[in-house]
């Protein structure tokens, strides 16, 4: 074997696919317990879920083996292929009062997962090209910006008309983060600050004033801003008692299944709530609160940690990058993995609004996870090049 090719192996992230697999280990020990008494079993989606899995896995290496730049450099066709499929959803059935899949046989396409890796790699692309092009012209940054912003708009207005507000908070999740890399010194400083008080302002009110801030929601429901379905659900974030008969009712089984679990849990396929399927949606949502009843707070703290090492390698992965679009792509799957990660572990504790968010490479969902490993492709890609001749076809 050629030294470019030790070379190649040798610089591949490793301990990041160890952490990924081990996810997905979690991911299908909660899924198998989650689904054990549909009626379907759990053997369905348990073998669904690992087929997924390794295409994702597949798509990963070979992710690993094409140079992200090829990517990012064509990646406007991707953009409109991802918007046809989008506008595409529409025509198909809708599924839990939602266009967001195109049924293809025994498996659902769901374009929003996609659009995501697209959305990264474009907001990448505009963000970091400022280099002169053949003629010596430099790109202008605000027009660069003023693209950016028109490509999300149509891209995230179509997912929330879908309705499918759960994506589109991750998209705003993923512009946030690729906003604050690329700010300067002090000005990110100022925002982040600014960002944080405001933050904390508003757990202050939902702590101190919830009455006069469920009357300002409902304001904007009384002008169209908001739909009922999602007052509803803000107002079990701020009154989790409330409304305990519907909506209420998922989140408070939520939080008694993962307060029921106690230090070491009641163990694999022992747990009352999730046998029971009492909380649900356990499988693909929640799917957070298996870990918390059947492998208790041990469990739990073990899946945040192998979270806190993805995002870190994430991190590393884009500070070692070589060029500002590998690290812009790092920050912004990082800034993606983060939200998602704590939203969905947050609805389940009420320290988040309840949204249709996953828990990475864990919850049930073949474009899901597919999307995910592809993603984790691209990450070990940047980090595979970060030496200028470390990889040599």
């Amino acid at each position: 074997m050629s030294s470019s090719k030790l070379r190649w192996y040798k610089d591949i992230d490793l301990f990041l696919i160890i952490v990924v697999l081990a996810l997905c280990a979690f991911g299908v020990l909660a899924l198998s317990s989650a689904t054990r008494s549909f009626e379907s079993g759990s053997v369905t989606y348990v073998v669904k879920q690992l087929i997924f899995g390794g295409i994702g896995f597949l798509a990963m290496l070979w992710l690993i083996r094409t140079d992200y730049r090829g990517l990012v450099r064509y990646v406007e066709f991707g953009y409109w292929a991802c918007i046809v499929l989008l506008i595409v959803v529409f025509f198909m059935p809708a599924v839990n009062g939602a266009h967001g899949w195109i049924p293809l046989g025994g498996f659902s396409l769901q374009p929003s997962e996609f659009f995501k890796i697209i959305f990264i790699l474009l907001t990448a692309k505009l963000l970091a090209n400022e280099q002169e092009d053949e003629e010596g012209r430099r790109p202008d940054p605000l027009r660069n910006l003023l693209f950016l912003i028109g490509y999300g708009v149509l891209g995230a207005g179509l997912i929330l008309v879908e309705p499918d507000l759960g994506q589109t908070m991750i998209l705003l999740a993923i512009a946030a983060t690729a906003m604050f890399v690329h700010m300067r010194g002090r000005v990110f400083w100022i925002v982040f600050l600014i960002v944080m008080v405001l933050v904390l302002a508003f757990f202050a009110v939902r702590i101190a004033y919830p009455d006069q801030l469920l009357s300002v929601m409902k304001a904007l429901m009384d002008y169209g801003i908001l739909e009922q379905h999602q007052y509803d659900r803000f107002e079990i974030f701020v009154c989790p008692e409330c409304n305990l008969a519907e909506d209420g009712f998922q989140v408070f089984q939520a939080q008694v299944a993962i307060g029921s679990g106690q230090l070491f849990g009641k163990g694999l396929y022992h747990g009352s709530q999730t046998q029971g399927n009492w909380v649900p949606e356990q499988q693909t949502d929640f799917i957070f609160t298996v870990i918390g009843e059947e492998l208790g707070f041990v469990g739990s703290v073990a899946v945040i940690f192998l979270f806190f090492l993805l995002i870190y390698r994430i991190i590393a992965n884009g500070l070692a990058a070589s060029d500002r679009t590998g690290m812009y792509i790092c920050a912004m799957i990082a800034g993606m993995f983060t939200f998602q990660i704590f939203e969905n572990i947050g609805m389940s504790l009420t320290l988040m609004p309840m949204t249709g968010v996953t828990l990475p490479f864990i919850s049930y969902g073949g474009s899901s996870i597919i999307t995910n490993f592809m993603l984790m492709g691209i990450v070990i890609n940047i980090g595979v090049r970060r030496r200028k001749l470390s990889f040599v076809s």
